[in-house]
């Protein structure tokens, strides 16, 4: 009986120890068994203090030595599991519960329910009351334990009832063969599926993870998600983020929880420490209580494409909380965060390339409106200087008629001595409204003639404006073409990576397209500008010819000026001196003559300036359709921007 007991002991130790070493471990340092399996079926067969002590023996000896657990982790669980198995057997044996093969009657059924019930919810209860009561509870998912823990019991208490069952059924050899097969299989396939099934919570958690970190480009900014979604993977007390320098081989801190991260470089310094080994053995490792960790670390080596790109560093100050399983939990989160930091690295110059884009864009548009103000200034100006110019027409024409008349009345003259007086002083009053007309024409004229100046030297600068687009057409050109070889090196970049590059290729392409429209539309701003240009050196020689012109036109005005008053003295002669009117009259026709042909030559000087200021408005207006061409080619750029901005965007997320 003793020999028989000692075996029992020792089979049903071997049994809790390899529960303990096959158990299954959970998100945030939570772990489930089927330990409890091994302790009712030794309550059940030879009562609890038998329980109590194969329970705790089998529990300590799988957590020290097939587990390697810390020993204070390992005799926790064992003290927890003895006094559930004390109090349930108490329980159990104040209800009169029965043992071996009479604990499977029907009779004792309100005793075995009791067992069933107390067990876990001693063991439970003691768990919680730790968590609660001590630092264990920042690294347990207690509602994860107790869901999986409560699976993994009730399986392994009905596999114990089962093995009880064909411990004390009696069957031969061979009848007994079927049934244990059954149990055998029924064992490993409930610890298959359970595993499994843990297995796939870990991965829909560690998915959620990756997700987070591929919300954007940047690790860091989405720093604040990684660490939420950590926090259901591992425990943790802080966690950084670093990426490596290649020039400068080391691993300089980009995020952490403790600090803003400057200075932090040096803790990762790849040459030596647990970051070392890290990334020597390029896989995940777990670092406690050494010279450059305290408590325990995770240290997760970031490759992509064979070289590496960062290291995530999660640590703890309790140096057992980590072990192989989270490890494993990480390494399938490392290829996602290393093409993240990968990616950021990359799409930096492009992203520098657009802003460049954009600031060049912006300088187009206000030059553009300078210019738009300008035409317009001109067409203004060109406006006034035509109702000037037909104006002077118009004052030049009267005074031919004027001459005219005064021709006739010098005829009259000639032929009507006896109305020489009268004849003097009418043209005496023509000749003095002739001059009040003539200095008004001059002076507007004047006027005139500064106009054109002015609008000579507005026509300069506009043309000063059109050579600065020309230069920003040029530049655009030139970031284009640099936009371009980025989009080369990343179809480059895309072939090598086969098929993961295949969005990546996808949105370069598109890239190179929005580099050669934007040269496209940068040539035509060039062709644009340089009409314009052409339009304008027009524009100021023609203003030029009109300011020379109309200079004539004021000399000539001023001399009629002084004729005029020439005119008014001989006609006051006249009236004075009656004797003279014959001859008077003779040279005033002559004068008249001279005077009309003078103001044609004036009027048609003036009706060429007319025309001159018609061109010049011409010019202006075609100035303008230039420059809104000019305008429309600024937005197409701006948009032309916008889209690589969103270029860049689509290429992120392909990735």
């Amino acid at each position: 009986m003793i020999l028989g007991a000692g075996l029992e002991a020792a089979a049903l130790i071997g049994a809790g120890a390899l529960a303990r070493r096959f158990g299954i471990a959970l998100p945030r340092a939570g772990f489930v068994s089927c330990a409890p399996g091994v302790a009712v079926f030794a309550l059940l067969d030879r009562g609890w203090p038998f329980a109590a002590v194969v329970t705790p023996l089998g529990i300590g000896l799988g957590d020290l030595w097939l587990r390697a657990a810390p020993r204070s982790a390992a005799l926790r669980d064992a003290a927890r599991a003895t006094a559930a198995v004390a109090a349930a057997g108490l329980v159990y044996a104040r209800l009169g519960g029965a043992l071996g093969a009479d604990a499977l009657t029907a009779r004792n059924l309100d005793a075995l329910t009791a067992l069933v019930v107390t067990l876990p919810a001693v063991a439970y209860g003691l768990l919680y009351l730790e968590i609660v009561t001590g630092p264990g509870i920042r690294s347990i998912d207690g509602a994860l334990v107790a869901r999986w823990g409560a699976i993994a019991y009730a399986t392994s208490a009905a596999l114990a009832l089962g093995w009880l069952w064909m411990s004390h059924i009696t069957l031969e050899v061979q009848a007994a063969l079927l049934p244990g097969a059954v149990l055998a299989a029924a064992t490993l396939t409930s610890w298959y599926v359970i595993r499994r099934a843990v297995l796939a919570e870990v991965l829909e958690r560690v998915r959620g993870f990756a997700d987070a970190a591929a919300v954007d480009a940047s690790v860091a900014r989405t720093f604040q998600g990684i660490q939420e979604i950590a926090s259901r993977l591992v425990p943790w007390q802080w966690m950084a983020f670093a990426q490596h320098e290649p020039g400068k081989n080391r691993l300089a801190v980009i995020a952490d929880t403790r600090a803003s991260g400057a200075g932090e470089g040096e803790r990762f310094d790849p040459g030596s420490g647990p970051a070392d080994e890290a990334v020597r053995l390029r896989r995940t490792i777990v670092a406690r209580n050494g010279a450059h960790a305290r408590g325990s670390q995770l240290l997760v080596p970031l490759y992509d494409r064979g070289e590496l790109v960062g290291l995530l560093s999660i640590g703890h100050s309790i140096a057992g909380i980590y072990g192989d399983s989270h490890a494993a939990m990480f390494e399938l989160v490392a290829p996602q965060l290393a093409r993240r930091l990968a990616l950021e690295t990359s799409l930096r110059g492009v992203v520098d390339a657009s802003g460049r884009t954009t600031t060049q864009t912006g300088t187009l548009t206000a030059a553009t409106e300078r210019i738009l103000a300008s035409s317009q200034q001109v067409a203004a100006v060109a406006q006034r200087a035509t109702h000037e110019a037909t104006q002077a027409a118009g004052l030049l024409s009267a005074a031919v008629r004027e001459a005219l008349a005064l021709r006739d009345s010098a005829g009259e003259v000639s032929t009507a001595g006896g109305a020489t007086r009268d004849a003097g002083a009418r043209m005496e009053e023509t000749a003095g409204r002739v001059r009040v007309e003539t200095q008004t024409a001059v002076r507007q004229l004047t006027d005139l003639g500064a106009a054109a100046l002015e609008s000579a030297t507005e026509v300069r600068r506009l043309r000063d404006v059109a050579e600065q687009v020309e230069k920003f057409s040029e530049t655009i050109a030139l970031i284009a073409n640099q936009t371009n070889l980025l989009a080369l090196n990343a179809t480059i970049e895309a072939a090598r990576a086969g098929v993961h590059g295949r969005g990546f290729a996808v949105v370069a392409e598109e890239v190179h397209k929005l580099a050669e429209q934007s040269g496209r539309e940068a040539r035509n701003v060039g062709r644009s500008a340089q009409e314009t240009r052409r339009a304008l050196e027009r524009a100021v020689q023609l203003l030029e010819q009109m300011r020379i012109d109309l200079t004539q036109v004021v000399h000539g005005s001023t001399n009629w000026v002084k004729d005029l008053d020439s005119i008014a003295e001989v006609a006051s002669t006249t009236a004075r001196s009656g004797k003279r009117v014959a001859d008077m009259a003779q040279n005033i026709a002559e004068l008249s003559a001279r005077i009309s042909q003078s103001l044609e030559q004036r009027q048609n000087a003036a009706q060429t300036s007319t025309r001159d200021t018609d061109v010049v408005a011409a010019a202006a207006a075609q100035q303008t359709e230039a420059v809104a061409g000019l305008r429309h080619a600024a937005a197409t750029l701006t948009a032309i921007t916008q889209d690589l901005g969103r270029a860049v965007a689509r290429l992120t997320q392909a990735s």
